[in-house]
């Protein structure tokens, strides 16, 4: 069944609409005309779980407020109101570009109507606001000696990519030519010179965005100039309820160029709003904390007992690695299973970070979480991790379980060899990227018996910042050689290696092993690089024991 598109009014404010009888309203906010058709791409794949009304909103009076909060907030309350208007109490909202700022600011000033929220391109300014500066300064050129058409012409080539340009150059010329017809009259370069400075802008405080609890989506096109990846994560760092969607191989204008691809990164999103019933990360039935430190969000997956165990996870892996080890000591003792810095939703370190400082970001975050005292366990870097967080805080780890891990630095060749891996990660994630990873990760035995396992893992992973992963494979291959150290472990230490890991070779573990006084090794027969995935019963029965042996749970 097709459905219809029309154009209604509401108190003088058009509005493009199509009803879909029975399905929640999902309201389009951008700051282009209606007429320009920005939304069309997309328009029909909405139209299948909503009722689609793009608000064309007026031009606003950019001199009669004094700060862009001031601003986003009046643009807020008219959307606010026009959707009232059309007989709906609650309603979901989809913000792109100025659109996105009047998104965020309905978010903050109206709670109870706004069910959920997709977002592109919100600005979040980092402190160095110089590039800005000068990016509008280089705008004011074009708009002192150019036209209307050609400073249409120049924002729609930017925010293209050079492909769809290319093979689409009659498209951009028709939407410069519907620009020219809706914006007849209108052009002033002091004004958009004042609308860009005021839209370039934070739409709420830091306390604000904090206090958000409704479910948003944060799509971010990777090939996106303004604003970059890096100010969508810090968002994502600060909105506790969002999520982010990374489109890859997309510019700012996704939606006209590939739908496709946005559908394919807020698919899952948008289905399940759709329903009501927004997604949310679970763990074995387990509590989500995020906590937000020096501007940076770090999610963890926990259940609120008092003794703490501490999972860290290997790369490119998740705290899903943990659930059935977890599941096995739920009320015995407190887990707390991070997502590691640029998986998930926890926010990157920059490339220059030390493993000391990853083993301080560790404990602080426990000191935030008041854990005194624990037994790290920890996976491949998450075990190198908890080497270097024993080493420097003797006192805090009363126990130590190294998986797949080593202690002793790569030579030159496997280090470069990484690196590489890890850059290719963060540019060229793929079906065919993740099967050579998965093979370096996990046996053929699991790969075989689980055959779903690499899609749903390769479309996890894809949501990671993959770039902010790259800086912590700089991180793994300058990690210092802590193999003349682990004479300093006082405490009960379990190693665990799977016998066919590839990764890391068994040896190694082996060697490890007899360098820590009073070590356990324990193999895990048929297992690759990751034995709480690949042999979860075995794991889980092993850490259990060792746990018990050591008194740390009944």
């Amino acid at each position: 069944m097709t459905l219809e598109k029309k154009i209604i009014e509401v108190d003088g404010t058009k509005i493009y609409m199509t009803e879909n009888p029975g399905k929640p309203l999902m309201a389009l906010v951008r700051n282009a005309a209606g007429a320009m058709g920005i939304w069309d791409k997309i328009w029909p794949k909405l139209t299948e779980y909503f009722t689609v009304a793009s608000i064309d909103l007026p031009v606003a009076a950019l001199d009669e407020f004094d700060s862009s909060i001031e601003l986003f907030r009046h643009m807020s309350d008219h959307v606010v109101n026009t959707v009232k208007g059309m007989n709906y109490d609650k309603f979901h909202i989809f913000g792109w570009t100025g659109g996105a700022q009047i998104a965020i600011r309905c978010l903050v000033d109206y709670p109870e109507m706004i069910q959920s929220a997709i977002i592109i391109s919100a600005v979040y300014l980092p402190e160095e606001r110089r590039p800005i500066e000068k990016n509008t300064e280089l705008l004011k050129l074009v708009l002192d000696n150019g036209t209307l058409e050609q400073y249409t012409y120049f924002w729609l080539l930017g925010q293209h990519t050079p492909d769809y340009v290319e093979q689409h150059f009659d498209r951009i010329k028709d939407l410069v030519d519907a620009r020219l017809e809706s914006d007849k009259g209108r052009f002033n370069t002091a004004r958009v010179l004042n609308f860009f400075k005021k839209f370039r802008t934070n739409a709420a405080t830091d306390e604000e965005l904090e206090a958000i609890r409704t479910p948003v989506l944060l799509a971010a096109p990777a090939f996106e100039s303004f604003p970059m990846l890096s100010h969508v994560r810090r968002l994502n760092a600060r909105i506790k309820t969002s999520e982010m969607a990374i489109i890859p191989g997309a510019g700012a204008m996704v939606l006209q160029e590939a739908p496709e691809k946005f559908m394919a990164a807020a698919g899952r999103f948008i289905r399940a709003i759709a329903k009501d019933n927004p997604p949310l990360t679970k763990l074995s039935g387990k509590k989500t904390t995020t906590l937000i430190k020096n501007q940076r969000r770090i999610d963890l997956l926990e259940n609120p007992e008092e003794t703490a165990i501490v999972f860290l996870h290997g790369w490119l892996m998740s705290p899903q690695m943990w659930a059935h080890a977890m599941e096995a000591l739920q009320g015995r003792i407190r887990c707390l299973a991070f997502w590691q810095p640029g998986h998930g939703y926890t926010t990157a370190f920059p490339r220059e970070t030390t493993m000391e400082q990853w083993a301080d970001w560790v404990m602080e975050t426990l000191d935030e979480m008041n854990v005194k005292n624990c037994i790290m366990v920890g996976h491949s870097m998450g075990g190198m991790v908890t080497m270097n967080a024993k080493l420097k805080y003797p006192d805090r780890i009363k126990g130590v379980v190294l998986v797949s891990t080593q202690d002793t630095v790569w030579d030159d060749e496997k280090r470069e060899g990484f690196q590489q891996a890890v850059d290719m990660v963060a540019v060229a994630w793929g079906a065919e990227l993740a099967q050579q990873a998965a093979d370096l990760l996990m046996g053929e035995n699991f790969q075989k018996s689980q055959p779903a396992w690499l899609g749903t893992w390769t479309n996890e992973v894809a949501d990671y910042d993959l770039a902010g992963i790259a800086n912590l494979g700089s991180t793994i291959c300058n990690r210092p050689d802590f193999s003349g150290r682990l004479g300093e472990f006082n405490v009960p230490t379990l190693v665990v290696h799977g016998t066919m890991d590839d990764g890391i070779e068994i040896g190694v573990g082996r060697e490890m092993t007899e360098r820590i006084p009073g070590a356990i090794f324990r193999e895990m027969p048929g297992a690759a690089h990751c034995p709480p995935l690949e042999v979860p019963d075995l794991f889980t029965d092993t850490l259990v024991t060792f746990l018990k042996d050591n008194k740390f749970i009944d």
